[in-house]
Protein backbone atom coordinates (compact mmCIF):
# COMPACT_ATOMS: atom_id res chain seq x y z
CA UNK A 1 0.00 0.00 0.00
CA UNK A 2 1.61 3.92 -0.85
CA UNK A 3 2.17 6.17 1.67
CA UNK A 4 -0.80 8.38 1.63
CA UNK A 5 -0.63 11.58 3.49
CA UNK A 6 -4.30 11.90 4.50
CA UNK A 7 -4.68 8.71 6.09
CA UNK A 8 -5.17 9.29 9.89
CA UNK A 9 -3.12 6.49 11.79
CA UNK A 10 -5.02 5.45 14.92
CA UNK A 11 -2.79 4.12 18.15
CA UNK A 12 -4.32 0.88 19.29
CA UNK A 13 -4.03 -0.08 22.86
CA UNK A 14 -3.81 -3.88 23.74
CA UNK A 15 -5.47 -5.72 26.74
CA UNK A 16 -2.45 -6.79 29.13
CA UNK A 17 -1.50 -10.16 27.96
CA UNK A 18 -2.73 -13.01 29.68
CA UNK A 19 0.97 -14.03 30.26
CA UNK A 20 1.79 -10.75 32.21
CA UNK A 21 -1.06 -11.38 34.37
CA UNK A 22 -0.05 -15.06 35.31
CA UNK A 23 3.88 -13.56 35.62
CA UNK A 24 2.79 -11.02 38.38
CA UNK A 25 0.15 -12.97 39.82
CA UNK A 26 3.56 -15.69 40.36
CA UNK A 27 6.38 -13.01 40.93
CA UNK A 28 3.94 -11.89 43.85
CA UNK A 29 3.37 -15.72 45.32
CA UNK A 30 6.41 -17.09 44.32
CA UNK A 31 9.47 -13.95 44.40
CA UNK A 32 11.97 -16.54 44.17
CA UNK A 33 11.04 -19.12 42.03
CA UNK A 34 8.44 -17.49 39.55
CA UNK A 35 10.66 -17.61 36.48
CA UNK A 36 10.73 -21.37 37.05
CA UNK A 37 6.52 -21.50 37.89
CA UNK A 38 6.14 -19.61 35.15
CA UNK A 39 7.68 -21.68 32.23
CA UNK A 40 5.91 -24.75 34.58
CA UNK A 41 2.05 -22.67 33.88
CA UNK A 42 2.86 -21.83 30.18
CA UNK A 43 3.72 -25.65 29.64
CA UNK A 44 0.63 -26.80 31.52
CA UNK A 45 -1.64 -24.48 29.83
CA UNK A 46 -0.65 -24.99 26.33
CA UNK A 47 -1.25 -29.13 27.42
CA UNK A 48 -4.57 -28.48 28.34
CA UNK A 49 -6.15 -25.64 26.49
CA UNK A 50 -7.71 -27.74 23.97
CA UNK A 51 -9.23 -30.21 26.37
CA UNK A 52 -12.47 -30.25 28.37
CA UNK A 53 -12.27 -29.80 32.12
CA UNK A 54 -12.62 -33.65 32.78
CA UNK A 55 -9.54 -33.92 30.89
CA UNK A 56 -7.93 -30.83 32.31
CA UNK A 57 -8.53 -31.68 35.43
CA UNK A 58 -6.47 -34.94 35.01
CA UNK A 59 -4.00 -33.73 33.81
CA UNK A 60 -3.38 -31.18 36.45
CA UNK A 61 -3.79 -34.00 39.18
CA UNK A 62 -1.26 -36.36 37.89
CA UNK A 63 0.76 -32.96 37.83
CA UNK A 64 -0.15 -32.10 41.65
CA UNK A 65 0.51 -36.38 42.58
CA UNK A 66 4.12 -35.56 40.91
CA UNK A 67 4.63 -31.96 43.04
CA UNK A 68 3.35 -33.64 46.02
CA UNK A 69 6.39 -36.75 45.17
CA UNK A 70 9.00 -34.18 44.56
CA UNK A 71 8.32 -31.41 47.23
CA UNK A 72 7.09 -33.79 50.50
CA UNK A 73 8.31 -37.33 49.63
CA UNK A 74 6.66 -40.57 50.94
CA UNK A 75 7.30 -39.71 54.73
CA UNK A 76 5.30 -35.97 54.19
CA UNK A 77 2.78 -37.18 52.03
CA UNK A 78 1.78 -39.72 54.81
CA UNK A 79 2.13 -37.38 57.35
CA UNK A 80 -0.23 -34.88 55.42
CA UNK A 81 -2.95 -37.47 55.05
CA UNK A 82 -2.69 -39.08 58.39
CA UNK A 83 -2.53 -35.58 59.86
CA UNK A 84 -0.05 -36.62 62.85
CA UNK A 85 2.01 -33.93 63.89
CA UNK A 86 5.48 -33.49 62.64
CA UNK A 87 8.22 -35.44 64.23
CA UNK A 88 11.36 -33.22 65.11
CA UNK A 89 13.75 -33.07 62.12
CA UNK A 90 17.21 -33.09 62.05
CA UNK A 91 18.55 -29.33 62.50
CA UNK A 92 19.66 -27.45 59.41
CA UNK A 93 16.69 -29.62 57.32
CA UNK A 94 13.62 -28.03 56.08
CA UNK A 95 11.04 -29.01 58.64
CA UNK A 96 7.23 -31.48 57.38
CA UNK A 97 5.22 -28.62 57.57
CA UNK A 98 7.78 -26.39 55.90
CA UNK A 99 7.67 -29.07 52.97
CA UNK A 100 3.38 -28.83 53.12
CA UNK A 101 3.15 -25.18 53.09
CA UNK A 102 5.70 -24.91 50.05
CA UNK A 103 4.08 -27.87 48.05
CA UNK A 104 0.54 -25.97 48.67
CA UNK A 105 1.67 -22.59 47.73
CA UNK A 106 3.60 -23.71 44.94
CA UNK A 107 1.02 -26.11 43.49
CA UNK A 108 -2.05 -23.31 44.30
CA UNK A 109 0.28 -20.04 42.55
CA UNK A 110 1.16 -22.56 39.34
CA UNK A 111 -2.55 -23.13 38.94
CA UNK A 112 -3.86 -20.15 39.00
CA UNK A 113 -1.31 -18.82 36.75
CA UNK A 114 -2.58 -21.97 34.43
CA UNK A 115 -6.29 -20.40 34.81
CA UNK A 116 -4.70 -17.04 33.86
CA UNK A 117 -3.13 -18.00 30.89
CA UNK A 118 -5.99 -20.24 29.59
CA UNK A 119 -8.00 -18.05 26.79
CA UNK A 120 -11.00 -18.75 28.27
CA UNK A 121 -14.05 -17.06 30.31
CA UNK A 122 -14.52 -17.70 33.62
CA UNK A 123 -17.80 -18.80 34.14
CA UNK A 124 -17.57 -22.38 35.93
CA UNK A 125 -19.55 -24.97 34.10
CA UNK A 126 -18.61 -28.33 36.01
CA UNK A 127 -17.76 -30.08 39.01
CA UNK A 128 -13.85 -30.43 37.57
CA UNK A 129 -13.71 -26.91 36.80
CA UNK A 130 -15.13 -25.54 40.17
CA UNK A 131 -12.41 -27.58 42.17
CA UNK A 132 -9.60 -26.30 40.12
CA UNK A 133 -11.16 -22.81 40.68
CA UNK A 134 -11.37 -23.44 44.38
CA UNK A 135 -7.60 -25.15 44.50
CA UNK A 136 -6.19 -21.92 42.96
CA UNK A 137 -7.18 -19.79 46.09
CA UNK A 138 -8.08 -16.68 44.04
CA UNK A 139 -10.82 -14.69 45.09
CA UNK A 140 -12.59 -14.24 42.16
CA UNK A 141 -12.28 -17.44 40.81
CA UNK A 142 -13.74 -18.46 44.35
CA UNK A 143 -16.51 -16.89 44.12
CA UNK A 144 -17.36 -18.16 40.27
CA UNK A 145 -16.91 -21.34 41.91
CA UNK A 146 -19.10 -21.13 45.22
CA UNK A 147 -21.63 -19.68 42.71
CA UNK A 148 -21.48 -22.86 40.83
CA UNK A 149 -21.45 -24.89 44.13
CA UNK A 150 -24.90 -22.90 45.71
CA UNK A 151 -26.48 -24.14 42.32
CA UNK A 152 -25.74 -27.96 41.94
CA UNK A 153 -25.09 -28.55 45.68
CA UNK A 154 -21.75 -29.82 46.88
CA UNK A 155 -22.19 -33.53 46.39
CA UNK A 156 -20.88 -32.94 42.57
CA UNK A 157 -17.36 -31.83 44.00
CA UNK A 158 -17.20 -34.57 46.06
CA UNK A 159 -17.98 -37.06 43.44
CA UNK A 160 -15.33 -35.21 41.35
CA UNK A 161 -12.80 -34.63 43.98
CA UNK A 162 -12.91 -39.14 44.78
CA UNK A 163 -11.67 -39.58 41.57
CA UNK A 164 -8.90 -36.92 42.30
CA UNK A 165 -6.25 -37.62 44.76
CA UNK A 166 -4.36 -35.12 43.77
CA UNK A 167 -6.42 -32.56 44.16
CA UNK A 168 -7.28 -34.16 48.18
CA UNK A 169 -3.58 -33.85 48.59
CA UNK A 170 -3.34 -30.31 47.53
CA UNK A 171 -6.62 -29.60 49.74
CA UNK A 172 -4.74 -30.97 52.92
CA UNK A 173 -1.91 -28.98 52.34
CA UNK A 174 -3.67 -25.72 52.15
CA UNK A 175 -6.21 -26.75 54.89
CA UNK A 176 -5.75 -26.61 58.67
CA UNK A 177 -6.37 -29.43 60.64
CA UNK A 178 -9.77 -30.58 61.78
CA UNK A 179 -11.23 -28.03 59.37
CA UNK A 180 -14.50 -30.16 57.49
CA UNK A 181 -12.49 -29.43 54.07
CA UNK A 182 -9.66 -31.76 55.43
CA UNK A 183 -11.91 -34.25 56.47
CA UNK A 184 -13.69 -34.10 52.94
CA UNK A 185 -10.02 -34.41 51.76
CA UNK A 186 -8.93 -36.79 53.02
CA UNK A 187 -12.23 -39.21 52.57
CA UNK A 188 -11.76 -38.41 48.45
CA UNK A 189 -8.06 -39.17 48.66
CA UNK A 190 -8.41 -43.00 50.08
CA UNK A 191 -11.61 -43.50 48.12
CA UNK A 192 -9.85 -42.31 44.69
CA UNK A 193 -6.24 -44.79 45.93
CA UNK A 194 -9.04 -47.46 46.40
CA UNK A 195 -10.51 -46.79 42.89
CA UNK A 196 -7.35 -47.00 40.96
CA UNK A 197 -6.25 -50.17 42.62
Amino acid sequence: MPFDPHRRLAVVRHAPSRSRNARRCLQRTLPESWRFASQIALDLARQVEHLAWAGRSEIFDVWFLRQAETLLGVTGVNRLISGEPAAVDSPGTETVEERRLRFGTWSRAVITAVLAELPEERKVGSPHQALTHLLSGELHLARTAAGWTAEHGVAPLQHALRELPGYALVLLAASPNDTAERFMARDAFWAAVMKRS
